[in-house]
């Protein structure tokens, strides 16, 4: 009955269209834009077309790949300070070190790295050990002044990574904190780092948490780490706003993905060919 009730949301309930649909729902897009993307391949779909499941698959992936495209940007990590904002679990310390060893490898960049994580116990610790096998400068911001001293004293390096505390993003008070960092007057580029392994519901929550820091572009995380990757739409389709990178695992730097819309597009139809 569920089921019946879902498909009857479309503008033709033909087997292929329901399908598909359903495979949408079970990687974890949204309904609502579910129903949109099947729907527009729908209207755009030609009567003298053959319709077939693999035909509506590979339409739904199109249209998938070019509104993403919308969002997408061609440059990634390009100015000088950047900074990485998160809820707590979700790997950013490990994703810097991973950007970092891939800036200084592939285009031989100074790089230096800056905590303002000083709530948890490891955290230093854990920033220290990747500096010292990169061998790069670590500066500890135990306070607003002390990070724009960093900064200051740092001048001299193409790129400064800054690692923040993965506190509770429910916070009030922690989301102001980062808001006062971004808001210092120094030109930085904000990534917001997320797991694909939380529910659907508790990204687009998490997200709407950070809603009042200005946002570049989102990095996901974890994504070796499950089978279902609808929150690769949901997120630009709602929020518009693009990923840039995707974690697969804990080596660095090599499971570090640049992400681009046919990836996105290949992750959630890749299943449904086979």
């Amino acid at each position: 009955m569920i089921h019946l009730q879902q498909d009857e949301q479309l503008d033709d309930n033909r087997e292929e269209f329901q399908l598909v649909f359903r495979h949408l729902q079970e990687q974890e897009v949204e309904e609502a834009i579910a129903k949109e993307i099947v729907n527009t391949v729908i209207k755009n779909w030609k009567e003298d077309e053959i319709l077939s499941y693999e035909a509506v698959l590979e339409a739904v992936g199109d249209h998938i790949e070019n509104k993403l495209k919308s969002f997408s940007r061609t440059e990634r990590i390009q100015n000088k300070v950047i900074q990485f904002i998160g809820p707590t679990g979700v790997g950013k310390t490990t994703t810097i070190a991973k950007i970092a060893a891939s800036l200084m490898l592939q285009e031989s960049k100074k790089v230096a790295f800056i905590t303002t994580d000083t709530y948890r116990i490891a955290a230093i610790d854990q920033l220290k050990t990747y500096a010292r096998i990169l061998d790069v400068p670590l500066e500890v911001a135990y306070s607003f002044e002390d990070f724009k001293k960093a900064i200051k004293k740092l001048n001299d390096y193409d790129v400064i990574l800054v690692d923040t505390a993965g506190r509770n993003f429910r916070e009030s008070k922690y989301v102001q904190s980062l808001k006062k960092m971004i808001d210092n007057g120094v030109d930085m580029d904000t990534y917001l780092v997320l797991a694909l392994t939380a529910k659907p519901k508790d990204i687009q929550h998490t997200f709407d948490q950070f809603d009042s820091l200005s946002k570049k572009s989102i990095i996901f995380t974890k994504a070796d780490e499950t089978a279902q990757y609808g929150s690769l739409i949901n997120i630009p389709f709602t929020r518009n706003i693009d990923i840039a990178f995707l974690t697969n695992g804990q080596d660095v730097p090599d499971d570090l993905i640049v992400c681009d819309a046919k990836m996105i597009r290949d992750l959630i139809i890749g299943d449904a060919r086979e």
